[in-house]
């Protein structure tokens, strides 16, 4: 065939619509689980007997699961587009390309939306952050200034009795002291030890690059589309934003359930008690809780606005930000003092954050209903 009618074919097409159900369910399975079994299939044992954090066993890993986006990718538009008819390449400019289907597009104001979106969830763990230079500038604030340092007694191990003996309003340098204390002296060593140190360097590559990308490639960006184009029956409407939303994130979550396997491998003959093992299926379980719910809030994203970035931008800033700290509720601990504030914060959090949904954090119309519908429109 003509080489250019070829790549017009792949740069438009039509996005295949009304599948059944079952055999696009039948499709999330298989894709999910290459992306599971590849880690076992194309990483030699040696390797696999490493620990997870290992630089040896991360490299092996990024490599194969590079491997399985660049197949999934591949065989998108092959499972899931009908070229345009050599004859119609022409008149059909409005018609997306294929890999619009799957979130490639340039959105950097939206994309920036989304990672405001999923801060505001992190409301109160950045309460907690800035506390933590706030209360530790009051205890400088404190040692600087009171009496007993003028008589030259030292102040090293004294802290004050009381919340009240800390002063409240505090001077601009020992804010700088305690933000270069608390935050500015560990990112150096953190950056230092990310140069140094390839261990290091690659868990962050690891964290914060490759496993939000492929993960959002595979499990948002290749189910979401044909989730949406299916349906039940040939009778019935195609699959909702909704439905497609939760279907989704349960391949997710089923991939991650393979980490049992791996922590139960780890453990010791003697260690394999009933106990240990029912332990290792709770911590399993909340796990997969969590990251259902997470591929939920993903989905949705990717469903209202389209954009592979950003979801996966969502996902680094959730990696980063881990999860939600609550030692502050543990009386031993410093923000013990302002639990109220921190807990009220972290409910506005949340609160905001359901409220961002109607906002203009998204976009009115839901950007990938609305590409699947264009596709159909220029097919009828």
């Amino acid at each position: 065939p003509n080489p250019t009618m070829v790549f017009s074919q792949l740069q438009q097409c039509h996005h295949l619509q009304n599948s059944p159900l079952a055999h696009t369910l039948l499709y999330c399975l298989s894709l999910s689980s290459f992306f599971v079994c590849s880690l076992y299939a194309f990483v030699p044992a040696s390797i696999r007997r490493l620990p997870r954090d290992h630089v040896r066993h991360i490299k092996w890993r990024s490599a194969v699961i590079s491997g399985v986006v660049i197949t999934g990718v591949g065989i998108y538009p092959l499972l899931w587009c009908r070229p345009v008819d050599g004859d119609a390449v022409s008149t059909s400019e409005t018609l997306p390309a294929w890999y619009r289907y799957i979130g490639v597009s340039w959105q950097p104001l939206q994309d920036a939306k989304i990672i405001l979106h999923v801060l505001i969830l992190y409301l109160g763990a950045l309460t907690c952050s800035w506390l933590k230079i706030y209360h530790h500038a009051r205890i400088l604030h404190w040692e600087k200034e009171r009496p007993n340092r003028k008589n030259g007694q030292s102040s090293h191990n004294s802290r004050p009795d009381s919340m009240t003996q800390l002063p409240m309003i505090l001077r601009p340098k020992h804010l700088w002291m305690s933000f270069n204390h608390t935050w500015i002296q560990p990112t150096i060593r953190s950056l230092k030890s990310l140069r140094g140190n390839e261990d290091h360097r690659w868990m962050i590559i690891r964290n914060l690059g490759m496993a939000p990308f492929a993960e959002e490639v595979i499990f948002r960006a290749c189910l979401l589309p044909p989730l949406l184009a299916s349906r039940r029956t040939a009778s019935s409407e195609l699959l909702s934003p909704t439905q497609a939303s939760w279907i989704a994130p349960v391949f997710f979550g089923v991939a991650h359930l393979h980490h049992f396997y791996e922590k139960y491998r780890q453990l010791p003959s003697s260690q394999r008690t009933n106990k240990m093992i029912c332990q290792l299926l709770l911590v399993v379980a909340v796990q997969w809780t969590y990251t259902t719910l997470f591929g939920a809030y993903v989905s949705h994203v990717f469903v209202r606005t389209g954009s592979l970035t950003g979801v996966t931008l969502a996902h680094v800033t959730c990696n980063y930000m881990g999860l939600p700290e609550i030692s502050f509720a543990h009386p031993t601990s410093d923000l013990h003092r302002y639990r109220w504030l921190i807990s009220f914060v972290y409910f506005l959090g949340i609160g905001v954050f359901v409220k961002g949904f109607n906002s203009e954090i998204f976009p009115r119309e839901s950007v990938l209903p609305a590409l699947l519908q264009q596709s159909m429109q220029e097919l009828h």
